[in-house]
This record gives structure tokens, sequence and C-alpha cells, in this order.
């Protein structure tokens, strides 16, 4: 698919996500506090597109609890660097995190996050 394309199904796929609140009420994004260990396994079950910084935002489930993350540079370049050739590539794998300390420009500190770091 080229990228013109690419672009036209996004936004036709975008429209018709507006038209239903489905996917929207009970999704929250995925905090540090869910994440009780590196062997917590989530599978992701879509991939959209966070449109706030134009990124990946993986839509990842555990305990029927479902999460949001957007992928961030250095997890987006993880996943690829793991021989995930496209995003959509993963929906269906298991994906692990580790809660790390990052400098968030905004808080002016170091504040908790998280990162992927294994994807089966």
């Amino acid at each position: 698919m080229k990228g013109g394309e690419l672009r036209m199904n996004q936004k036709k796929n975008s429209e018709e996500r507006m038209k239903s609140w489905d996917g929207f009420l009970g999704s929250f994004f995925l905090s540090v506090d869910d994440v009780a260990s590196e062997e917590d396994c989530f599978v992701c079950v879509a991939v959209e597109l966070d449109t706030e910084n134009d990124r990946p935002m993986i839509i990842i489930q555990k305990d029927k609890i479902t999460y949001k993350k957007s992928l961030n540079v250095t997890d987006a370049k993880f996943v690829h660097g793991g021989g995930i050739k496209a995003p959509v590539d993963l929906i269906g794998k298991k994906i692990y995190f580790k809660e790390i300390s990052v400098w968030s420009p905004s808080a002016k500190k170091n504040v908790q996050s998280l990162r992927i770091v294994k994807v089966e």
C-alpha cells in the first residue's frame, strides 16, 4: 500500500471511529502501577495512530482489562530492532515492560515510566 493510500485509509478509519464511543470508554493509558513485574504479559490487540504526537499507539490487554500505550521513539526502535517490520505486526504479540526513571522536561524532575523489554 502506498503512502497516499495508507493516509486515505487512516482518515476513513478515523472518521468511522468517531461515529461511536466504542473503544473510548473504559480504556485508559498503561501506567507504572499497572505493571507488577517484568514477567507481566500484555497482549497487543490493536494498533492505532496517536494523533497527539503522531506515533503508533498499542492497545493491549491483561486480565480482560484494556490499556493504551503510545510508543515513544525508544520503544519503537527497540521493537523494530527486534524484527517487527511494522506497527500492525505487533497485533497478537505478547509485550513485557519494565519500570525506569526518566527525566521529564515538563515536570523538571525524574519520573517513573515504562519501557518495553521483550516482545514474543
